[in-house]
């Protein structure tokens, strides 16, 4: 039997016992024990109602307790159509003692269905000793109150002897004992019921909007924001710099999406956050996605998992370390595009490459196609020339060499401002705006340079990629 069949058995049992209406279903439950002498009979319905008369339903057992409550959606519209088309209102429940902590409806539906509907599957009839059934002292009583003023309150004992995944249960007042089956979390603590869904962000278009996003706590030393320029986002601190695309997305992906394991506490007072290293988190990451701002923390970690809680909610979750190592053990040099300057080829008037006093430029004019280009886009022929005027083969030998400049990336982060002349400087200058952007490389150890762009310190290159660069430019001049 399905465990909400049975829990719906058992709370219909329950319930008949306890009051008037029951009262008659019991008479004939004893009239069957009469006549079957303890043996099993179809199932016997206990009570007869649905979920929409329902008020409430409290629940106490050897973890605590809860009382579930029904919510009607109260939209006018959503009432009108339910009325027009004769369909009940859609209902969601809350659990008193949790307060505002967002709750997994589906567990607490099922408790309430199966909690209030009883079927038992037999009838032990009155019995002499209650105790020998658990029911003494049981492992959980259960009140539920009906809009027509009717309250049944029933309990639940041992294990059946015969079945261990039923239950005996009797009505408050009642030595008629029944076999039911019950939903597990009758036996369970409130949170039980809290949703282990931590984030859940999803948008009409499907794509999440983020504009910024900022890693703090005490594994972030400098704390790491990434806000929107236009299209991109980019690394604003603490460098500035494009972002690595992939690396973000898994970073934003880890944010808007996060099951936790199990949830460790509801409602914790300052000295439970501290225990949980909530107080001085590990990591904080505060982000706006679609117009909305969240923050979420992370504390201790616990074998392989770490302690979270999202701002506002008053909840503590164990989170799998590796559903959130994106972000947590992300830093500003793992986030950042490796890319040292990486103009667009069509958009680059001019190339120099400056290194030991000697300067090459590469001069490029472009010519509209008129075959080509259309009323809403220009395309354009490119030519290049070398220094003194040498023509070069754009299409093949320029461009070749200008993917090789371009391509070069970091190999580590660095800090320290490099002190000297550059070896090797790149300077850049546009057709469609003004101002130039330069990348400069310094010897810094030993087959190292450090990368400076437009006077920011970028990160560390290697010997190999810098010494191609410079042979590339002089191929690229004395090309036949």
């Amino acid at each position: 039997m399905k465990t909400s069949t049975r829990n719906l058995a058992i709370v219909a049992g329950c319930i008949v016992v306890l009051g008037g209406v029951a009262a008659v279903l019991l008479t004939t439950g004893d009239k069957q024990e009469t006549a079957s002498s303890g043996t099993s009979a179809s199932t016997i319905e206990l009570v007869s109602k649905t979920s929409q008369d329902i008020v409430s339903m409290s629940v106490k057992n050897k973890k605590g307790g809860y009382t579930l409550v029904p919510v009607e959606k109260s939209e006018t519209a959503s009432a009108a159509s339910s009325a027009a088309s004769g369909t009940a209102a859609e209902i969601t429940y809350l659990v008193k003692e949790l307060g505002g902590v967002p709750i997994n409806n589906t567990a607490a539906s099922q408790v309430v269905q199966n909690g209030f509907s009883l079927v038992a599957t037999k009838n032990l009839g009155i019995v002499s000793d209650l105790g020998e059934f658990g029911l003494k002292d049981p492992q959980a009583t259960v009140e539920v109150v009906f809009k027509d003023g009717s309250t049944y309150n029933y309990k639940i004992g041992n294990p059946s002897a015969t079945d261990s995944s039923a239950y005996y249960m009797c009505g408050e007042n009642s030595d008629n004992v029944y076999i039911v089956s019950i939903d597990g979390g009758i036996l369970e603590s409130r949170i039980y019921f809290v949703s282990k869904t931590v984030m859940a962000v999803t948008s009409s278009s499907g794509v999440n909007d983020f504009t910024k996003i900022t890693l703090s706590g005490t594994n972030f030393p400098q704390p790491i924001t990434v806000e929107k320029s236009g299209t991109e986002s980019v690394i604003t601190s603490p460098v500035s710099a494009p972002t690595d695309t992939e690396k973000l997305s898994a970073v934003e992906s880890a944010l808007t999406d996060l099951t936790a394991d199990s949830v460790e506490a509801v409602n914790p007072d300052a000295a439970a956050l501290k225990s949980y290293e909530l107080d001085k988190p590990f990591a904080i990451a505060d982000f706006t996605v679609n117009k909305e701002s969240y923050r979420l923390l992370v504390g201790a970690k616990k074998d392989s998992s770490y302690y979270v809680k999202l701002d506002k909610v008053d909840a503590v979750y164990l989170v799998k370390a590796e559903n959130l190592d994106a972000w947590v053990s992300a830093n500003a040099f793992a986030l950042r595009s490796k890319d040292i300057l990486k103009p667009d080829i069509t958009a680059v008037k001019s190339l120099s490459v400056t290194a030991g006093g000697t300067v090459l430029t590469f001069a490029v004019a472009r010519t509209k196609d008129e075959t080509k280009s259309t009323q809403d886009k220009t395309e354009y022929t490119y030519a290049v020339t070398g220094t003194g005027g040498k023509k070069l083969n754009y299409e093949k030998n320029y461009t070749a060499y200008f993917q090789q400049a371009t391509g070069i990336q970091l190999l580590e982060a660095a800090d320290a401002a490099p002190a000297g002349t550059p070896e090797l400087k790149l300077e850049y200058t546009y057709f469609d705006k003004s101002g130039t952007d330069t990348a400069a490389f310094y010897k810094t150890g030993d087959r190292l340079y450090t990368a400076v762009v437009n006077g920011a310190v970028y990160g560390i290159v290697t010997q190999d990629d810098v010494q191609k660069i410079l042979t590339g430019a002089k191929t690229l001049q004395d090309e036949e």
